[in-house]
């Protein structure tokens, strides 16, 4: 399972993204080309470079735009652009669809912080000429780039959004900005001593529009780190470390709910909408409730990024009225399915391996089962010869 980690121990902006994927090993020049996909390329140059922030080296990347002197619309310049301007230029691009979709999805996120801090309809606010197109490049520009890396899942830290005050075109406003305050919602934050804002409403839009789960280092195999180069130079590195690992253990929780006043036929229909949903397991077991009731507890396991989805359908499909979810660790072997030539035609196994070693070799129920019909052999017999011939075949 791949996985991106954000360590925002120094905030978070635009820039610092695109420069720490980039340090990672998303192709500048591929980078480049893709940006060139839309139709604003000839507002802005983009300058990316090797530095260093307190003896660690990273990327710079800085978008310089170029000035227009064009008198004759300059009003409409003046006003900026709202977010339908911005979801045209995206959607009129050739950029692939996931791009445009990331792209579209955090600039949602920035327009709805926005006009909710200023009391005005989202079609009403107003990304002013400099910030519109810097929020561009830096939002599709990191959509680019996780395209690229596409990783499984993506974590971050808690965000260090920085403290004090901040001057901006409405005059002096507290650190965090208050549209970065309403993008964080339900996101751990917190800041040190430095006086300064650490974390942008871009950033805080990117971490939002991307991330999984915000927690602190979780259990890696770290694979490769990059590091994108803030604007400021603080005692602290203003740094955004990003870490590409492995995880093996997948993120797996239980739920279970007991049940003493449901209609038995209901339990098969339920099932099948459980594994239907994605999960990994489900059983039930007869059990005996208060005042002798007879009772089942449904036990289900189930991927954690999903565990929402299941909950509902518990709700909706059973008569339950509580669900308990206990957090496990589930090793879990690596599976390939093989296909072989037996005897009695190709058959597919499951062949699990821990640390690279064959541990289980097991033919598919269904294979078995139509070939014992078909040459009148039985079950358990297939079974037994295919089994023999898959541990000669395989070790």
């Amino acid at each position: 399972m791949k996985i991106l980690y954000f360590d925002c121990f120094s905030g978070i902006s635009g820039d610092m993204t695109i420069g720490a994927l980039v340090d990672l090993g998303v192709p500048k020049d591929y980078l480049l080309s893709e940006l060139n996909k839309l139709s604003i390329s000839n507002e802005y140059e983009i300058e990316i470079k090797k530095g260093s922030k307190c003896g660690i080296s990273g990327t710079d990347f800085k978008v310089i735009l170029k000035h227009h002197h064009h008198h004759d619309h300059h009003d409409h310049d003046h006003h900026g652009r709202n977010l339908k301007d911005i979801e045209k230029i995206i959607d009129e691009s050739t950029l692939n669809d996931n791009v445009k979709r990331t792209s579209k999805y955090i600039f949602n996120i920035i327009a709805k912080a926005e006009s909710e801090v200023h009391g005005k309809d989202i079609d009403e606010v107003h990304f002013h000429e400099v910030g519109a197109v810097d929020s561009i490049v830096d939002i599709v520009g990191t959509a680019i780039c996780i395209d690229y890396i596409k990783p499984d899942k993506v974590l971050s830290s808690p965000v260090n959004t920085g403290r004090g005050f901040v001057e901006c075109e409405h005059g002096i406003i507290p650190v965090p900005a208050p549209a970065t305050l309403k993008i964080l919602k339900n996101i751990p934050i917190y800041s040190d001593e430095r006086e300064f804002e650490l974390t942008t409403p871009t950033g805080a839009a990117i971490l939002k529009g991307l991330t999984h789960e915000f927690v602190k280092l979780p259990e890696l195999k770290v694979i490769k780190e990059g590091y994108g180069l803030g604007k400021r130079d603080t005692k602290k590195p203003n740094l955004l470390r990003i870490i590409l690992a492995e995880k093996d253990i997948e993120d797996v929780c239980i739920l279970e709910a007991t049940i003493d006043d449901m209609n038995p036929q209901l339990y098969g229909h339920l099932m099948d909408k459980l594994f239907e949903a994605g999960v990994r397991d489900v059983y039930y077991t007869p059990v005996y409730m208060k005042k002798n009731r007879p009772g089942i507890v449904v036990t289900i396991t189930t991927p954690a990024s999903i565990k929402d989805k299941i909950q509902e359908i518990m709700f909706k499909e059973t008569t339950t009225i509580g669900i308990r979810k206990y957090s496990i660790d589930r090793t879990e072997l690596s599976r390939e399915i093989k296909t072989l030539d037996t005897k009695y035609g190709s058959i597919r196994f499951k062949v699990s391996s821990y640390k690279g070693e064959i541990v289980n070799i097991s033919p598919e129920y269904e294979d078995l089962k139509s070939v014992s019909e078909k040459y009148n052999v039985p079950l358990k017999k297939v079974a037994y010869d295919v089994a023999q011939f898959a541990s000669e075949k395989l070790k």
